[in-house]
């Protein structure tokens, strides 16, 4: 598995787009701010059919583990969570958001996101 760049996921090809998982949210927060983050397909739908579906979706925080979300063909590969930046401690300091999405065929996919603690 390797990172995909914002770059890729601009240029990238219909199947890339289907299977890297986005993530959304604020470029910098303040320290202890709950902020919302949105992971999704980069662009296009992946199928949801039995036989070939997202079987999960992972965020960390760092190398972190915050969140893993099961699916089946039945759900749709998109997921909101509600996170808390890290206290005033961390104030300057980047930290990195880490999503996964795993499809049954197409095997395991990552995307990575910088967020600044103001």
């Amino acid at each position: 598995m390797s990172c995909v760049s914002a770059q890729t996921l601009k240029e990238g090809t219909d199947f890339e787009k289907k299977h890297v998982p986005m993530i959304e949210c604020k470029n910098s927060v303040k320290p202890d701010e709950i902020y919302e983050v949105k992971i999704h397909t980069a662009g296009v739908e992946h199928p949801m059919e039995d036989g070939h579906f997202i079987q999960f979706i992972e965020l960390n925080v760092e190398e972190y583990p915050l969140l893993r979300v099961q699916l089946t063909q039945h759900s749709k590969p998109d997921v909101v969570v509600n996170i808390k930046a890290p206290n005033e401690e961390h104030k300057g300091r980047t930290i990195k958001l880490v999503a996964t999405m795993f499809c049954n065929l197409h095997g395991l996919w990552k995307y990575e996101k910088e967020v600044i603690i103001e």
